[in-house]
């Protein structure tokens, strides 16, 4: 009997609009954490998450069914859309 074993692990970094410096010290551990949050709810793992003020890494680990784009996606779409839903980052966070 044949098996597969599959471990796709990627550094994905993106920044903010511009590079603005949009997410202060104080909030970058909670934001962090929600990112690992959202992983977690769409059925992959990040790994480590962290960054800068403009800036974010992460280490995320594929399921083989999962494209990374989609994945790349679901991170910064539902993080944007949360910080601009609490204005934890200003106003009109891009």
């Amino acid at each position: 009997m044949s098996h597969t074993y599959s471990s796709n692990r990627v550094h994905v970094v993106f920044s903010t609009k511009e590079r603005q410096k949009c997410l202060p010290e104080d909030l970058q551990p909670k934001f962090w954490a929600y990112i690992a949050g959202i992983a977690r709810n769409h059925k992959f793992e990040a790994i480590k998450i962290g960054g800068a003020e403009d800036h974010c890494h992460a280490l995320i680990l594929l399921p083989p069914p999962l494209p990374l784009s989609k994945a790349v996606q679901t991170l910064k779409g539902c993080s944007s859309e949360w910080l601009n839903d609490t204005g934890a980052a200003g106003s009109n966070f891009a």
